[in-house]
């Protein structure tokens, strides 16, 4: 039994993990306000990166110091960079899937526009005790810092963030929109 717990154990990647992910949308959106259609999460294409991105000390480091800045990133903080898209964008349809149950239960909702989907928290007074929960202070740090390098993070178009961020720092980018 021991071994097929630790076998369990070298497989798992939270990544994948619906709750994992779950909770990082739920504080993301919270904590950058997005809690009406006003202020709306604009394109959740961006979350799949910041989902990465706030469960890292490392990687918010480097997106708050290579984001759109004169800095030359060096050939490990582009190999960094340049993982971090790649696999952030494999779990596309599954932060999609995700926020689709989650619209379901109520939790969150979906705005459709043209060439983007937009999201924001239906009921976030109903969740408060979740948000302020001491076991996710370091989360929350990150968001703050995120935000305070990059203001407008929930506004900003996604093709502007993949560019000022991945492009800029050498990743080869196969999207168009």
């Amino acid at each position: 039994m021991e071994k097929d717990f630790e076998k369990r154990r070298l497989v798992y990647n939270k990544s994948e993990d619906l709750n994992f992910i779950a909770y990082n949308v739920l504080l993301l959106l919270h904590h950058l306000n997005c809690t009406n259609s006003q202020r709306k999460f604009n394109d959740y294409r961006k979350l799949v990166f910041l989902i990465s991105i706030i469960s890292d000390d490392k990687k918010t480091s480097i997106l708050t110091d290579y984001y759109k800045e004169g800095i030359i990133a060096n050939k490990n903080i582009r190999t960094v960079i340049n993982r971090l898209y790649y696999d952030s964008i494999e779990h596309l349809t599954l932060i999609r899937y995700l926020l689709v149950i989650l619209e379901k239960k109520g939790v969150v909702k979906l705005v459709m526009e043209s060439n983007k989907t937009n999201v924001f928290i239906e009921n976030s007074r109903d969740f408060l005790i979740f948000f302020e929960d001491e076991r996710f202070i370091k989360e929350k740090r990150r968001i703050e810092k995120i935000q305070q390098k990059i203001p407008r993070i929930r506004s900003i178009n996604y093709m502007t963030f993949i560019e000022n961020f991945f492009k800029r720092n050498g990743v080869a980018i196969w999207e168009n929109s």
